[in-house]
């Protein structure tokens, strides 16, 4: 294919123009170059792509239509950090705790309680640069006064994407311990689950777009699940096997009470370009 020359800058002036001669209606000038200024023109024609074919846009798509859809999509990330967070944090504690116990204070060092050699060396690699670049004082207390990191604190220093990995790898019997203990479900579907929830935290973590957008993963569902026919790579996949996940179920009713209160805030948002069913509500909280 042949390779087309870079467009040149545009000036917000020109930005708000180019959305105006493509077919959206600009209520306010002078507004939307001020959010052209605080949001850049690329990342928030993003958010344009399902009202419009071939660059024209629909009849009646507004500004103010696309930059709700945009506010919409910063919210339900600060949202979905929040549960994420309740289940990062939960698992671990319990990973520490099973490993602290079963193996020892420094027993995650050794290699051979793992099921991968090669992914425990990958592991310690991640956990030295954690270690390396933290500025919290309980890494220099340790550091200072044992020399060392028991699990318990070897797990705080940890990024997410490396507690998923650190599950993924602990032994089989280690593994659905964990599941039976907490969760009640398989340990597979522990693992496909918190592979798919570093990928969204990490989009919302970098404020990449969620909406409209499908995800590169597919995560497994329970048999009993399967016939519900949730499409794997959206959104609410993630959503409906993260259910299973929150072991405190007043708090997963509040946080499913809290996103209903958005979906309303902004019911314009077609929220099954999210992958949501029209009762999606009940599955959630049955």
């Amino acid at each position: 294919m042949p390779v087309l020359p870079l467009k040149p800058a545009l000036t917000f002036e020109e930005q708000v123009e180019l959305l105006h001669q493509r077919g959206v209606i600009i209520e306010d000038r002078d507004q939307a170059i001020r959010c052209l200024k605080r949001i850049n023109y690329y990342r928030f024609t993003a958010y344009t792509l399902s009202f419009k074919t071939n660059d024209k846009f629909y009849t009646g798509i507004t500004f103010n239509t696309i930059l709700r859809h945009y506010k919409f999509d910063s919210k339900l990330r600060n949202l979905l950090m929040e549960i994420i967070e309740y289940v990062e944090i939960s698992f671990r504690t319990h990973i520490a705790y099973l490993l602290g116990h079963k193996y020892g204070a420094l027993g995650y060092r050794d290699p051979t309680i793992f099921r991968n050699e090669k992914h425990h060396a990958e592991f310690m690699r991640d956990l030295d640069k954690g270690i390396a670049v933290s500025r919290d004082l309980f890494v220099s207390h340790h550091l200072n006064k044992y020399g060392s990191f028991p699990i318990w604190v070897a797990v705080e220093v940890l990024q997410f994407s490396s507690l998923s990995k650190l599950f993924q790898n602990l032994k089989l019997e280690d593994q659905r311990s964990i599941a039976r203990k907490y969760y009640g479900v398989h340990h597979s579907e522990i693992s496909s689950w918190l592979y798919s929830l570093t990928v969204v935290r990490n989009r919302c973590a970098h404020y990449n777009r969620l909406f409209n957008h499908p995800l590169p993963i597919k995560p497994k569902f329970k048999t009993d699940d399967q016939a519900l026919e949730i499409r794997a790579n959206q959104l609410f996949a993630m959503l409906y096997n993260l259910k299973y996940l929150v072991t405190d179920k007043s708090y997963w009713q509040n946080w499913v009470t809290k996103l209903e209160a958005l979906l309303g805030e902004y019911n314009e948002v077609d929220n099954h370009l999210l992958g949501f069913k029209e009762d999606w509500y009940s599955l959630l909280i049955k």
